[in-house]
């Protein structure tokens, strides 16, 4: 069984762009896992709650809002696993603009002409920039406390908070932040390559590194579900949860 979530359209007539509104929920059925993985969204955010279904809410902008569909979200199930997909389709294909950032605004152009003439006419007092395809996705996803999850994330960040349950989050070249109580935490594992593990965890963890930047520690501070963290060329944060 397959199923393609379609987004519920929404136009703001803001900065000049409009944007895309994600929300969706899926039933879980008892012994069933949960399996998400996501390319491009720049933020997910990860809870649980008390109810038997997902919820994923979000926002989407791409090129200004011109090419929102260009992002599929898909579910299927197949016995005991629930499989939740979002992805960037043709993306080779996709028009490119200039994207600069100052202070942390971002601005956007059309085209290298508009961009000229914008720092002809403001100079080029600009943080950073770049040529592409103008991507902001975010999603914020509830999934039923207990139940087994993993969420895969290629290029974002993923953020846990209030999570009850087994848990392995891995992102490649995001990061993952965690807040988690410690005395909930059962077995723990964190796992980085070539980016940095930091804690304001008062138990110790044990382990070593693997090899040149590859490092993966363990701990069981207390008694609760598992969780695994990774990130590849990311950092892992695991804090108290407050």
């Amino acid at each position: 069984m397959k199923t393609i979530l379609t987004s519920i359209f929404l136009s703001i007539a803001a900065f000049a762009f409009s944007q895309t509104t994600i929300n969706k929920t899926i039933a879980v059925q008892a012994g069933q896992k949960i399996k998400m993985h996501f390319d491009y969204p720049e933020l997910i955010k990860v809870s649980t709650w008390n109810k038997n279904e997902i919820s994923i809410v979000g926002e989407v902008t791409i090129n200004g809002g011109e090419n929102d569909d260009a992002f599929k979200l898909e579910s299927s199930a197949s016995g005991n696993e629930i499989s939740i997909i979002g992805e960037m389709r043709n993306l080779k294909s996709l028009p490119h603009r200039v994207t600069i950032w100052t202070d942390g605004q971002k601005m956007s152009f059309k085209t290298k002409a508009d961009y000229r003439k914008y720092a002809e006419e403001h100079g080029r007092n600009y943080n950073s920039m770049n040529w592409g395809t103008d991507i902001d996705i975010f999603l914020e996803i509830k999934v039923p406390e207990n139940v087994e999850t993993q969420v895969l994330s290629t290029y974002g960040t993923i953020e846990i908070k209030n999570f009850t349950g087994p848990l392995n989050a891995e992102s490649t070249y995001g990061g993952v932040d965690a807040a988690l109580s410690e005395k909930s935490i059962g077995d723990l594992k964190v796992e980085t390559s070539y980016g940095q593990f930091y804690t304001n965890f008062d138990f110790k963890f044990s382990g070593n590194e693997l090899g040149d930047f590859h490092s993966v520690v363990n701990a069981k501070p207390g008694k609760g579900p598992s969780y695994s963290f990774e990130s590849k060329y990311g950092n892992v944060y695991l804090r108290k949860a407050l």
